[in-house]
């Protein structure tokens, strides 16, 4: 018999939901993954009522604007655990 999975923090279930919402809007928009960033940045801003600085610590190449082969974009995403 399998022992439970103790219950998930608030804050582990908000990021499984941003994740969640993340990755569906990745695979079924034309929005690559930089601009839904900058869109999720700027949707803070108006929530917290501040800027909010963001340097990305990566650059894209063509393969990466593209989507490439490898289509892993970082989300931790476990359809199983849905």
């Amino acid at each position: 018999m399998k022992t439970p999975k103790p219950p998930k923090t608030p804050e582990e279930m908000f990021r499984h939901e941003l994740s969640s919402v993340f990755v569906r809007w990745w695979e079924e928009s034309d929005i690559d993954d930089l601009k839904m960033a900058q869109i999720a940045m700027e949707v803070i801003e108006v929530f917290c009522g501040e800027a909010v600085e963001f340097e990305a610590d990566f650059g894209f190449d063509d393969d990466d604007e593209e989507g490439g082969e490898n289509e892993d974009v970082g989300f931790e995403y476990d359809p199983e655990t849905e």
